[in-house]
């Protein structure tokens, strides 16, 4: 709970591009769970219609042809955008290669890159440690005391 007394509600999205989840979310999910985190699968369509105001957390596991054709075509209609206007961040667990402009992404803090074959638990960990120093980021920057800037006062005014 935070200091209102308003329960702190901790989630990221896991990307479904499949039929049925795979056996890497609940495995994910678990992990993420015992620290306080909920692991919410969503699919392309849903993800696309999600508010804009906050940063949303998004994992991808791309561990064959389709769930990388299916991610390469919702990159070129929403991700890279989301993810350039600092409104997505995306943690990309997969056995292919980094997308194309990894480490530009990776430096603004909306890209994470990890190589199968890893560890899930180790994975879920990492994901959890950059998802709370990104809320603390967030909230220093939204409890910012900074005001207007200062003006001098113009010559005309008579006092």
């Amino acid at each position: 709970m935070n200091e209102k007394n308003i329960p702190v509600l901790n989630y990221i999205f896991y990307l479904h591009t499949k039929v049925e989840l795979d056996t890497t979310f609940y495995s994910l999910a678990e992990v993420l769970r015992k620290i306080n985190v909920t692991l919410i699968p969503i699919e392309p369509t849903e993800l696309k219609k999600l508010d804009k105001i906050s940063k949303n957390h998004l994992i991808v596991i791309r561990s064959d042809f389709n769930s990388a054709f299916s991610f390469n075509e919702l990159r070129k209609e929403f991700i890279d955008s989301s993810m350039a206007q600092n409104k997505l961040m995306v943690y990309d667990v997969s056995s292919f290669s980094e997308i194309e402009n990894a480490v530009k992404l990776e430096n603004k803090n909306v890209y994470r890159y990890f190589q199968l074959p890893l560890n899930l638990k180790q994975i879920a960990m990492t994901i959890a440690v950059e998802f709370f120093k990104d809320k603390n980021n967030q909230s220093k920057h939204i409890d910012w005391p900074g005001g207007r800037r200062a003006k001098l006062p113009t010559m005309n005014e008579s006092n």
